[in-house]
């Protein structure tokens, strides 16, 4: 049985930045952060400001059979449960296998249960831990002395697994196969990588945080991998009866000249090749949705609208349906995953040309981070716009990419790829050599 317990606190952006710094000693933590989106991002349903998860209990780390592996662990437990869905967790849902680059080697599904969880919300911080008053006093006392590390980030330089020329033949090849029908849409992405990053993770998410103040951004540490994600996607959310997925697809840069900036925002309201983007992944979500929804639910509440975030403008959507109460939430995830937005239509087919013309297995990148509640809520994100680094090997990965469809401008979808990579380009000092 867990304890409950309550603090104030005075400056929640300055908490949250301590515990960046101060959840990563733990061997498994996890911190998600929503920068406060509240009145900022409409479609919200955001329980908290930001969640904390650190000291593991339970581990489950699984790379077969890992629905009903993951579905009677949280039955076991009856608890939180914090971790991810690599992006490879497919290969147990269909018959597909993985053997492009791989430098994480991590399972398909890893989750634990935490020691501690810390729930912010507003100015109240809430305590749910095995742990008595005294060590959690002892424990909130070491945050609040934990120093945060505002130094700069050292300039580092990124190699890409393919050339440019190489990208843009590809998305040729792959507008080939819509051309024939093979698929409408496909999700295609390419790898910025260093291979010696001897580099801070906490001091990583903390810069990129700041820059990008996304709305599902995620610290998540499973011993020497960190996720430092700064994704503004939400892929599935879960409340009571209620399921939410939001996918975005059409991506605009933003400007500092006011004008400019609003002309970009309208341009991408009326994009047609976005619009069809967007509004084909928006039917494979609701087709997706439809297997574990009642009757009728499944629901387009919001189609091709389009958000401010810091460095872009993002085309978003929120679809929605009602599950039964028998509805596990294994089988919402088993059901949808991999979310359409980073795969295509068809999504079987759709799957099988991403392994043909990426270079990089995929891993954590495109998987998801999140939670589940003892209730059975829960809440995951989209990983993207996020960096992996391994702290035995000094392995930092960058994947960006975009959807191909058959209005898709080879050179163009290249520059919303370097749109995409700009904050963490930036934050490293890195620039491109475009040969």
């Amino acid at each position: 049985m867990r304890n409950n317990f309550t603090y104030q606190i005075i400056n929640k952006e300055d908490f949250i930045n301590k515990m960046i710094f101060y959840t990563h000693k733990y061997k498994y933590s996890c911190l998600l952060d929503s920068n406060f989106s509240q009145g900022k991002f409409p479609e919200r349903y955001f329980q908290y400001d930001a969640i904390f998860a650190f000291d593991s209990i339970k581990v489950l780390r699984s790379s077969n059979d890992s629905f009903n592996k993951l579905k009677y662990f949280y039955k076991e437990e009856n608890d939180w449960l914090f971790g991810c869905f690599s992006y490879d967790l497919k290969n147990e849902i269909y018959d597909l296998r993985s053997e492009n680059t791989d430098n994480f080697y991590i399972e398909n599904t890893v989750f634990f249960v935490p020691k501690h969880v810390f729930l912010l919300k507003d100015n109240i911080l809430t305590i749910e831990t095995f742990d008595n008053k005294d060590k959690i006093d002892c424990i909130y006392k070491e945050i609040m002395n934990t120093e945060i590390d505002k130094k700069k980030i050292n300039s580092l330089s990124l190699e890409r697994r393919e050339t440019k020329e190489s990208y843009l033949n590809k998305v040729r090849r792959i507008k080939e196969h819509i051309q024939r029908g093979d698929i409408y849409e496909m999700n295609f992405c390419q790898e910025f990588y260093n291979e010696l990053a001897d580099i801070s993770s906490p001091k990583l998410f903390y810069n990129l945080n700041k820059t990008t103040r996304s709305p599902f951004s995620s610290f998540l540490n499973i011993d020497n991998i960190s996720v430092i994600g700064c994704s503004p996607e939400r892929y599935l959310y879960k409340k009571k009866n209620k399921i939410i997925s939001q996918p975005i697809k059409g991506t605009s840069r933003r400007s500092h000249d006011s004008k400019k900036d609003s002309e970009l925002f309208h341009d991408l309201l009326k994009d047609q090749k976005e619009l069809s983007e967007n509004i084909m992944i928006v039917d494979l979500v609701r087709n997706d949705l439809s297997v574990t929804a009642q009757d009728s639910s499944v629901n387009v509440d919001v189609l091709c609208g389009v958000y401010t975030f810091s460095n872009v403008h993002q085309m978003i959507s929120t679809v929605s349906s009602e599950v039964s109460d028998e509805t596990d939430f294994t089988d919402v995830v088993k059901t949808t995953f991999p979310m359409g937005s980073m795969t295509g239509a068809p999504k079987f087919k759709a799957l099988n040309l991403i392994e043909k013309y990426e270079e990089s297995k995929r891993g954590l990148f495109s998987g998801s981070v999140g939670y589940v509640t003892p209730s059975g809520d829960f809440d995951f994100n989209v990983v993207i716009r996020s960096l992996l680094y391994d702290s035995s090997t000094k392995y930092l990965s960058l994947s960006v990419g975009g959807a191909i469809t058959s209005k898709s401008i080879p050179m163009k979808e290249y520059e919303e790829c370097l749109i995409k990579a700009k904050p963490t380009f930036d934050l490293l000092k890195f620039t491109l050599d475009e040969e």
